[in-house]
């Protein structure tokens, strides 16, 4: 199960709160482990159903980059994965995408991924990690290479960037300032390059080795939406907006934690609001872009349980809620304008 920190600032929450992405997938698992252990997973923030026929994920290999002038729909076809249409991500679900090898004869490019990353995957991509003809070889990809998710306009008629994992055109180097054997992103500055005789068979700043290489990489739960700007070089810190939870973990796949799951939009009020977090074991924190009132929480009975008021922080309220017992609860809200409100939430 993942287990992370929900770590959101609050500074600026008047404006915050409505400004949230949550509007187009993203990728929320970033899977480089041994051998041919590949895999990226799909998330979809939004309230509604998306069809993946729209989108197709790009490996930028060694530090390439499109062939005409940043052109990128002039892609080499064998690095390009359309995803199915006509296949769905419910709302705030998620697709998991692996490499497409599972013959238990397979060695080196053909050697079959790990068993327990079939059996998370939605579907297999890329058909073969040799340089054939035929071959899309999407996911073979190493911890140096780029990937990108993109969606078609149709307005514009071209594809868009929707998220990007590393930064195009830019190949990290290792220690020896060389490309073999393969390197990764680190999460110290240059974040691209392992300092000069850097010894990555122990523990240290950069791990035993790469952010981007050899581990199981999880999307922040504050990240709301995918870094559709091309980061420039020596700029990509993988620890920013994910968390490293090991090589070869795929318990984790197939559900993502992200407060797009508890941002809440009241029909009635219009307000945004947000509950976090949810489930929660001790403190419960409520914030909105409008004045609140009041604060009750109610068992599903309707008898209240804990009543808070704010005078000092009207638009963020916290709540003690260790000594309630476990289970479900309603959160009632009262407006400045006299109007109310209701949230759900779980006692841990």
């Amino acid at each position: 199960m993942k287990a992370h920190l929900l770590l959101l600032s609050m500074a600026s929450l008047g404006t915050s709160l409505v400004a949230q992405n949550c509007t187009d997938l993203f990728f929320s698992e970033y899977v480089e482990g041994n051998f041919n252990n590949k895999a990226l997973e799909l998330y979809n923030p939004t309230n509604a159903p998306i069809d993946l026929g729209s989108y197709r994920i790009i490996r930028w290999d060694n530090g390439s980059t499109p062939p005409l002038n940043g052109d990128i729909e002039t892609v080499d076809p064998s690095k390009v994965s359309p995803l199915p249409s006509g296949v769905f991500i419910p709302a705030k679900g998620t697709y998991v995408i692996a490499l497409n090898l599972t013959d238990p004869a397979g060695s080196g490019q053909t050697a079959p991924i790990d068993p327990a990353l079939q059996a998370k995957a939605d579907t297999l991509l890329s058909n073969g990690c040799a340089p054939d003809p035929g071959n899309r070889r999407t996911f073979c990809f190493n911890g140096d290479d780029a990937m990108e998710l993109q969606r078609y306009d149709d307005a514009a008629m071209t594809w868009v960037s929707v998220d990007i994992f590393g930064s195009i055109g830019e190949r990290p180097t290792n220690s020896s300032g060389s490309f073999n054997p393969t390197a990764g992103w680190t999460a110290i500055a240059p974040f691209s390059s392992m300092p000069a005789n850097y010894n990555s068979t122990i523990d240290g700043p950069y791990f035993t080795q790469y952010w981007s290489q050899d581990q199981t990489l999880v999307r922040k739960p504050a990240v709301t939406g995918g870094v559709s700007t091309n980061p420039a070089p020596e700029t990509f810190n993988p620890s920013v907006e994910w968390d490293s939870v090991g090589v070869d973990v795929f318990d984790s796949l197939g559900a993502h934690t992200c407060v797009c799951s508890t941002l809440s939009l009241d029909e009635l009020t219009g307000i945004t609001t947000l509950l976090y977090p949810n489930p929660a074991q001790h403190t419960l924190t409520l914030a909105a872009d409008a004045d609140m009132t009041e604060v009750t929480i109610l068992d599903l009975q309707g008898r209240v349980v804990s009543s808070f008021i704010s005078l000092h922080e009207p638009r963020k309220i916290s709540m003690d809620v260790s000594k309630i017992a476990q289970g479900w609860y309603v959160v009632r809200i009262g407006w400045l304008d006299g109007k109310t409100s209701v949230q759900r939430f779980i006692k841990e």
